[in-house]
């Protein structure tokens, strides 16, 4: 038996056989893939990392699991698919996990990847009397359990608000993170929650909202992070993740990548301006709430930088654009927030936060001169993309 005590939820308690899944060194990498990459240039005590959230999805699990009444193998299933949930996390987490679906591979693809193929993981999970396939199961949608792993009102989310609220000094996340779970019941084809917690789904709706605009979409945040991957995108052939066997991609992590990075003539100027905080200045922004034009791949990306320097009279090196999306929490996931009965279930918060956002920013780097010329020209094209 092993104690693990969490800054956000107090002690979590690991089985000897919970342990030695832990132990695996695919799951111990998640140690050294950050949490929130870079959000400690703004927020200073944001270091926190994929390890300490899978930790505290795998005990929010077994919270969910203990007021639902699952036997002990769906416990210990529901736990292991919470912990093993983001195992396939680039460097960065998402950050450059656009390296990935530029090639058609999402991380969660590699999470199953790296379950269906680890051999030390593989025989963790034995020893638990776990089966792949049913870690798998769970993490594609198809079993009941799934939308408490990955769905409107998951284990991910109830630990990631409350977690990464903490770890900025934000306030953003205040979460009745036990009620939403003791007021949920789970139906044959799902989760529901009683509607006497909306106020709860209320609260985590809002929480997510302002986490999005003040932390995770942050200028400085995104400045930051659309430099270090403007970096990446030029070691595009070495940093090939999606190629790579689940025993290659192991290797890789936050530091490997940095000091890579570092090492590579080509990209050593990126981490000396991350490391003395001389990021992108932005001279444009502009938030939508419902649907639009999505620019996802980094070519469509980099057609936008080169379109206003074009119209700017600057180089499009010179140039960033950040598009950064964050889908709306009633359709995300395997499903939608069900409450019970659902002839009271009426909100209009959570009907307003219906509506998907987008933030659509132009930055250049800091000694351009031309910042009238490329603010008109963003406008221009960013108008254009809406129409």
């Amino acid at each position: 038996m092993k104690l693990i005590k969490d800054p956000v939820h107090g002690y979590i308690t690991l089985s000897d056989q919970e342990l030695g899944l832990v132990d695996t060194r695919a799951v111990q990498r998640l140690r050294r893939i950050s949490q929130l990459p870079l959000v400690y240039l703004v927020y200073p005590g944001a270091r926190h990392s994929r390890f300490d959230h899978s930790i505290g999805c795998m005990f929010l699990a077994g919270e969910f699991a203990q007021h639902l009444g699952l036997d002990s193998y769906e416990t210990t299933l529901l736990k292991t698919a919470a912990l093993l949930h983001d195992i396939g996390h680039t460097p960065f987490s998402h950050l450059f996990e656009q390296l990935l679906l530029d090639k058609g591979v999402s991380h969660e693809q590699m999470s199953m990847r790296i379950i269906e193929h680890d051999k030390e993981l593989g025989e963790a999970l034995e020893r638990l009397g776990i089966d792949r396939g049913e870690v798998v199961k769970v993490l594609q949608g198809r079993s009941r359990l799934s939308s408490l792993v990955s769905g409107p009102l998951d284990v991910d989310r109830l630990d990631f608000l409350v977690r990464d609220a903490y770890f900025t000094g934000a306030t953003y996340g205040v979460i009745d993170v036990k009620r939403i779970i003791r007021l949920t019941r789970l139906l044959e084809d799902g989760p529901a929650v009683d509607v006497r917690g909306v106020g709860a789904v209320e609260e985590l709706a809002i929480a997510r909202y302002h986490s999005f605009i003040n932390i995770y979409f942050h200028h400085a945040v995104r400045a930051a992070q659309i430099l270090l991957l403007r970096g990446a995108t030029m070691l595009k052939s070495e940093l090939n993740f999606s190629e790579m066997t689940p025993q290659q991609y192991v290797e890789h992590d936050d530091f490997s990548t940095w000091c890579f990075m570092k090492n590579h003539p080509a990209t050593r100027w990126v981490v000396e301006r991350l490391e003395r905080r001389i990021l992108p200045r932005r001279l444009y922004e502009k938030q939508v709430f419902g649907e639009v034009r999505k620019i996802t791949t980094l070519a469509e990306q980099r057609e936008v930088e080169e379109e206003v320097a074009e119209m700017a009279g600057i180089n499009p090196s010179r140039v960033y654009f950040d598009f950064s999306h964050a889908p709306p929490l009633t359709k995300y996931g395997p499903g939608e927030v069900r409450l019970y009965p659902s002839d009271l279930a009426e909100s209009w918060i959570l009907r307003e936060l219906s509506k998907p956002l987008h933030v659509f920013r132009i930055y250049v780097d800091r000694d351009v001169e031309e910042v009238e010329k490329v603010r008109s020209a963003a406008e221009k094209v960013i108008s254009s993309i809406l129409e």
